[in-house]
């Protein structure tokens, strides 16, 4: 506002025709004489509030009218943004003229490819479309839609396949390698007796296996971690770099892999999702480029929404569940959700888990791998079943309606668990942040961890303390699944039994279907929980690729289990509380009190454990762990916690809530430093002027006389158009007209025979589309317009037929929650703020509305720490002390 008093101009105009190369100052002037209007009328609003009410009233209602306005603007101006390393993609449809030329050229071409019995409406439509004119042909177009829907759903099936394959050999090719060297280290003690040589030989090769997963990670650092932020990342319309790369996806794969054999608190489903997202993405690479009826599929738009399919078949693939697939997807990954992206996302997973079941039967010794047993995490043989799997119902876990109650209390108890979760690593994660460790003192931390997990989990079962035999005798599920360890032929050590096997093949499956009380006690629970979580809390960050779902699914199952022995053995007499029961209500509440995920953690643990009648059990939990997981802490979930770690521009659906309740404009939200436009007809050297001196991924586009707004164009397309010099020209003449767009006939043409029309000076859009820089070969600073001579500089180009035409604006009193609301519906990667006169005079892109976050909370920092004030005594009265 300040700038405005003074006149100061707010952005600059290149090109164009006339020798200047910004407005001068009396239009400066002009353009910002708005600004002065807005602010005399506030003024004098409130001055005849003053004179009416009095001073005070006057000045409470002036003071309504919103400062925080000016505050803002000074936040935007001095951090300029939030996550400015990342850019973002336009989901905008597109509408420029060599688009819609492109469509017109494809319905003519697929007119005169029909066979030669037209009929005499045919020929004469024929006949106008030869002939210049326009005729809509429904036919054409229809043939044309049902061509695209078949290649959009074939690169569906083929995520689903692609993912359903590299589901299966993931999964067990980690579960294979970690039962072996569980069996060779077991093999040792409980065959040979030799305790210190199965010792080492389990931490040794844990510790090694550790090390080969950092390797990859190492070399590609955002391959790290579970994956799921990233995800939500890429489908929120944010570029993070190198992320959906299928080199990145291999690295992620091995890593898991070797993470989750080497005994690690480490889960499948979160690379799992990655890799879906990975294959989803680069699917339209698949889409023919030189087939302009195919562009629609290769468009930012249909990109981001593939990458959604490949998240819903990575859900389905990690827990064999396609209905789960599709609502995490639609709750947790997609930010731009349709009807149409629903049956997309629907087909891909169930052809995942079909795929799966059929490579999985022909994996089978001899026999056909039934199909229920992909009920339970990674499957169960068939000789192994347990009557939960078979479908026994007087063995299933129960309940009596009274413990809906017992179901809130659990799943408040699991949001407090995952409110300490999400604290206690969250400032591990800065922690690692502040001490910024090299690549070398990253692998460190990997080797002690790994080392400490291995020791632990092997040492605790030997302690006398911790020691519990129990007889196999009575157990529902087969022998395998028990380690005997230290205990006496025909019983199995019941903490070695949980932490010495694959936590979701088989621990989970121990405690979701043992429903002998005696299977495991109290103890075993809560040592084996504990020891999973802690463990959990610190390694989820370092730099390994591994998901924390199975782990806190683990962890929770054992809270919950124990829990329930707890109030049998202590509290209730004439009640018994069924373990299974609470193990599985554990489980669903610990997962939702640190990841906050509601409707698809139901339909998981719901399908996990083949119970329908869970559903709503495990629907209470949920939603009480989520509540009382986002009130204790005060913050997101886990994922988003990352994601707010990292700087990301992550934009939530609904604007800020501390921005709903404050009065700020658009003109607040404004990007610092100017809008920098350009004219229709424009100098070559001044459009490499500006791609060089301004990292602006868009340019609103200005009319030559008057600077109002016509258009938009990307800095992509405006350096493929710096590559094709045969579409410069020299002295603009006259504009000719040819029906929809403007093109300039000149004097003299440098690269083509003066006789040609003026369409041949026109790119089309496939030679727009080819001539566009891909990655990393987009050209920066001086390397753009290398290739051209100082006499290229001189030439003019037309921007016309290649900006976006009307692009979506907002006016500079419109108020920052519409533009948000605009900006994030849309899926926009800028939104220009305009003027009375329509002439740009900022432009709004995520990084600003990020900051939105920011609204308020510095007082709410100072009512939280009031709300942590205790009163404690000091000699005969009390005095209240605070943080």
């Amino acid at each position: 506002s300040a700038a405005a008093d003074r006149g100061e101009t707010r952005g600059v105009r290149f090109g164009g025709l006339k020798s200047s190369a910004s407005t001068s100052s009396e239009e400066r002037i002009e353009s910002d004489s708005w600004f002065h209007r807005d602010f005399s009328i506030r003024g004098g609003f409130g001055q005849s509030v003053r004179n009416l009410f009095g001073g005070g009233r006057g000045s409470m209602i002036e003071s309504l009218l919103g400062p925080t306005d000016h505050s803002f603007s000074d936040m935007v101006q001095e951090k300029g943004g939030l996550g400015l390393d990342y850019s973002s993609v336009d989901r905008g449809i597109i509408d420029t003229a060599v688009w819609h030329s492109r469509k017109l050229s494809l319905i003519q071409d697929r007119t005169v490819g029909r066979d030669s019995g037209v009929t005499d409406r045919r020929a004469h439509m024929l006949n106008q479309c030869q002939g210049g004119g326009y005729v809509y042909d429904h036919e054409a177009v229809k043939r044309l839609e049902r061509e695209r829907v078949r290649l959009e759903y074939a690169l569906v099936v083929f995520t689903g396949l692609v993912m359903a394959v590299i589901g299966v050999a993931v999964s067990r090719t980690a579960d294979n390698i970690l039962e072996m060297k569980l069996d060779s280290a077991l093999e040792w003690h409980e065959t040979h007796g030799n305790w210190y040589r199965g010792f080492f030989q389990h931490v040794g090769t844990s510790v090694a296996l550790a090390m080969i997963a950092f390797m990859p990670v190492a070399i590609a650092p955002v391959s790290g971690g579970s994956g799921i932020a990233e995800a939500k990342a890429v489908l929120n319309g944010i570029i993070v770099p190198l992320c959906t790369d299928l080199s990145t996806a291999l690295c992620k794969a091995i890593s898991v892999v070797c993470s989750v054999a080497a005994g690690l608190p480490a889960g499948l489903e979160g690379p799992m999702i990655f890799l879906g997202l990975a294959i989803g993405d680069n699917a339209n690479r698949l889409v023919p480029r030189n087939k302009p009826k195919f562009d629609l599929l290769r468009t930012d738009r249909q990109r981001i929404d593939f990458a959604a399919v490949g998240c819903a078949a990575g859900v389905a693939a990690a827990f064999r569940s396609p209905i789960s697939g599709i609502l995490f997807a639609m709750e947790e990954g997609s930010s731009f959700w349709s009807t149409r992206l629903t049956w997309r996302c629907f087909l891909s997973a169930c052809v995942t888990v079909i795929t799966m079941y059929a490579i999985m039967t022909r994996m089978g010794r001899g026999h056909a791998f039934h199909v229920t047993s992909m009920a339970v995490f990674n499957g169960i043989d068939e000789e192994r079943f347990s009557d939960l799997v078979k479908g026994n119902v007087e063995d299933h876990p129960n309940f009596d309606l009274w413990e809906y109650a017992m179901f809130v209390v659990m799943g408040s108890l699991g949001g407090i668990v995952g409110a300490f979760f999400c604290v206690i690593n969250r400032k591990i994660a800065i922690l690692r942040r502040r001490l910024s460790l090299t690549t070398t003192q990253k692998g460190i931390e990997v080797f002690c961890i790994a080392a400490t997990t291995a020791i632990l989990i092997w040492v605790l079962p030997s302690l006398s303390m911790f020691t519990k035999c129990s007889n196999l005798e009575s157990r529902h599920l087969g022998e395998s699944y028990f380690r005997q360890f230290n205990c006496p032929e025909g019983q199995y050590n019941e903490l070695a039994t949980l932490l010495l096997n694959p936590l979701g093949a088989k621990g989970i499956t121990l405690l979701f279907t043992e429903g002998d009380a005696d299977a495991f006690c109290l103890t075993t629970c809560l040592v084996a929980g504990c020891v999973e979580f802690f463990i959990l809390i610190v390694a989820f960050g370092m730099s390994v690729s591994a998901g924390i779902f199975i782990p806190l699914l683990f962890a929770g199952a054992c809270f919950g289990r124990a829990l329930a022995l707890f109030l049998n053995n202590s509290v209730f007499d004439d009640i018994y509380l069924d373990p299974r029961t609470y193990a599985i209500i554990g489980s669903a509440s610990t997962l939702g009190g640190v990841a906050r995920v509601l409707i698809s953690l139901t339909s998981i643990v719901t399908h996990t454990v083949s119970l329908s009648f869970f559903m709503t059990p495990v629907m209470v939990a949920c939603l009480f762990s989520q509540e009382v997981g986002n009130y204790v802490s005060g913050m997101p979930g886990i994922y988003d916690i990352i994601l707010q770690l990292r700087g990301v521009p992550f934009l939530e659906e609904e604007c800020p809530f501390g921005a709903r309740h404050a009065n700020i404009r658009a003109r607040n939200i404004m990007s610092p430093g100017g809008v920098v436009s350009l004219m229709s007809q424009i100098k070559v050297k001044d459009l490499v002027g500006v791609l060089r001196e301004h990292e602006h991924s868009d340019f609103p586009v200005t009319d030559v006389e008057n600077g109002t707004l016509i258009g938009m164009i990307s800095r992509i397309d405006c350096l493929a158009l710096l590559t094709q010099k045969r579409i410069f020209y020299s002295n603009a003449e006259e504009p000719v007209q040819d029906g929809t767009r403007e093109f300039i006939r000149t004097e003299s043409m440098e690269s083509y025979d003066s006789t040609d029309s003026v369409e041949d000076a026109t790119l089309t859009y496939l030679e727009l589309d080819q001539a566009r820089p891909r990655h990393p070969n987009v050209p920066t600073g001086d390397n753009i317009g290398a290739n051209l001579t100082a006499q290229d500089g001189q030439l003019y180009l037309h921007l016309t037929p290649y900006m976006q035409i009307a692009p979506i604006t907002v006016h500079g009193h419109g108020s920052a929650e519409r533009a948000y609301e605009v900006f994030r519906c849309l899926g926009l990667r800028s939104i220009v703020v305009v003027d009375n006169s329509s002439r740009p005079i900022g432009i709004i892109k995520r990084h600003q509305l990020a900051l939105l976050e920011e609204v308020g909370h510095s007082e709410h920092k100072v009512a939280r720490q009031k709300q942590k004030s205790f009163v404690y005594r000091k000699g005969s009265g009390f005095k209240n002390q605070f943080e």
